[in-house]
């Protein structure tokens, strides 16, 4: 399928930090290669554990606070991902557990946030959208925003969420070094350790009829206009 360019992935996210721990690796290596990439970060992060190391609840924990240091990390690992656009939804973090607070992401009606991100997706016009799936509330809630946004629009070519062992393999050993130095931008999460060199995702929208197994989340897709400049 042929669109005009230059290549777009557009990754959605519940929180500060999904965007390195999730999708870190791709993210750096399709901004490597030429393409055009964006985060969208639908909540503040403020039920993260503060700089301290203070859980929320806990004396020095300060929602709006934390919220303010976990935008500044995010925009830290997104430079450091040389993501091209990022955009915040701004909406407060639901928590992983207990009550959800007033306004709480998980609250917000679909329709809402998704025409939300309809406008963003009409705006970058991504041919591929991607997402991540965990148990945690915000994250349920971001894949209903995510995909009802791509129906929504039409726009994007395929849709894809992080899994285990998905449809689409790809190979971060060339950017390992990049996702990592992202994951320490958010030092106050105390992300560390070692990862696996290889992501996956399972593709849950495509209209290329490009052929399974991948190892490209751009497989099937051809653009008319030019990549960005590669580092």
């Amino acid at each position: 399928m042929q669109f005009a360019g230059p290549r777009t992935l557009l990754a959605v996210h519940a929180h500060p930090g999904d965007e390195s721990t999730s999708t870190g690796g791709m993210l750096a290596h399709y901004a490597r290669t030429g393409a055009r990439t964006v985060v969208v970060t639908c909540t503040n992060g403020e039920f993260d554990d503060a700089p301290g190391g203070a859980m929320p609840g806990e004396v020095g924990h300060h929602p709006k606070a934390v919220a303010a240091h976990r935008r500044a990390e995010l925009q830290a690992a997104c430079d450091a991902l040389s993501i091209t656009d990022l955009e915040l939804l701004g909406y407060h973090d639901s928590g992983h557990t207990g009550e959800v607070p007033e306004g709480g992401f998980c609250t917000i009606p679909v329709e809402t946030a998704a025409g939300r991100l309809a406008a963003l997706i009409e705006h970058y016009q991504p041919q591929v959208v991607v997402t991540h799936y965990s148990s945690h509330r915000d994250h349920m809630h971001v894949i209903r925003v995510a995909k009802l946004a791509v129906y929504r629009t039409g726009i994007p070519a395929k849709l894809y969420l992080t899994a285990k062992d998905g449809s689409t393999t790809i190979d971060i050993s060339d950017v390992a070094e990049v996702k990592r130095k992202a994951l320490q931008c958010h030092a106050s999460q105390q992300v560390h350790g070692a990862f696996a060199l290889e992501e996956h995702y399972f593709r849950a929208l495509d209209t290329t009829g490009a052929p399974l197994p991948e190892t490209d989340l751009f497989a099937g897709i051809t653009t008319a206009g030019p990549d960005l400049p590669r580092w």
